[in-house]
């Protein structure tokens, strides 16, 4: 997951993500909960600085 959203991204994707849920042996609360809190861990919030280096 962490490749797919660093691509989307890395390719402009400020937008949507929608979230699936249908596991049963979860409640819709606690599925979407922990899936919400999975995304946020992964993605950047911040713009990336300019490359200094090169």
């Amino acid at each position: 997951w962490k490749s797919i959203i660093s691509m989307l991204q890395i390719q402009g994707y400020d937008y949507v993500m929608s979230i699936e849920h249908e596991d049963p042996l979860a409640s819709i609360d606690e599925g979407l909960g922990k899936a919400v809190q999975f995304l946020q861990q992964i993605m950047f919030k911040q713009s990336p600085a300019e490359i200094w280096w090169a």
